[in-house]
């Protein structure tokens, strides 16, 4: 696809929803980035029902109670399931496109920074999938993820959230990995997101292993635990004590 002559100032993924919502005519989504060759969302995944998830994410709902914040909520699949299940869920995602979607389903959406969320307000459950651990952005920002995370959540609440070990990427036919020595951590990407036209801008995501995971979610104290695991794909449930 070339992507020469989009402005990296619109919001494609948003878009996308609004026009198959509106059409049902597929139109892929292109992720670029610095590490990689580029890749392709496919619109109807984002629009998937329960059937259609994967053992992973059928885990993951059902592992969800009480007040669910289910961040980078996108089409808000995840959240209707829920919604249906009879929890409270509030999605939330930076797209104004896939918030304003997902109100048109019903659903409690807004367009919010995971971030910005004040610690005031509590949940039970706090729901991140497709990768979610990315919303960490990189490694070094891990720590301050899983503190808010922490912060957001009621005694006994859980993050759950899935995320894949990337070291395959780096891998030689004969076994050996070969790692950039310079860069902070072998899972910090950059991805940029173009639909037809339209391009997003640049942002980081982070593809974590479980160790590393798991060191850093002991140090918040969170109880971390590896639920599910699929290849070098898994998910984790943090629980605070």
């Amino acid at each position: 696809m070339n992507t020469k002559n989009t402005t990296p100032t619109g919001d494609p993924i948003g878009q996308a929803i609004l026009d198959y919502a509106k059409t049902k005519k597929p139109f892929d989504i292109i992720v670029s980035s610095d590490l990689c060759d580029d890749d392709i969302i496919p619109i109807e995944v984002l629009f998937r029902t329960e059937k259609d998830m994967p053992d992973l994410e059928l885990e993951a709902l059902s592992l969800c109670k009480g007040k669910v914040l289910d961040i980078g909520a996108g089409a808000g699949v995840h959240s209707l399931v829920l919604q249906d299940y009879g929890l409270d869920v509030s999605p939330i995602d930076l797209s104004a496109g896939a918030v304003s979607y997902m109100k048109t389903l019903g659903l409690n959406a807004k367009q919010l920074d995971f971030f910005s969320l004040n610690t005031k307000h509590k949940y039970n459950t706090i729901l991140s999938l497709m990768n979610g651990f990315g919303l960490a952005q990189k490694l070094s920002k891990l720590p301050a993820f899983l503190k808010h995370a922490f912060d957001l959540l009621e005694p006994g609440g859980c993050l759950i959230a899935d995320s894949t070990d990337v070291k395959y990427l780096y891998e030689d036919e004969d076994g050996s990995v070969w790692l950039d020595l310079n860069a902070e951590y072998y899972g910090n990407f950059k991805f940029q997101m173009h639909y037809k036209k339209i391009s997003g801008p640049t942002f980081e995501w982070l593809y974590v292993d479980y160790d590393t995971l798991h060191q850093h979610a002991t140090e918040i104290g969170f109880k971390c635990r590896r639920a599910s695991t699929l290849e070098d794909h898994y998910l984790a449930v943090l629980q605070k004590p």
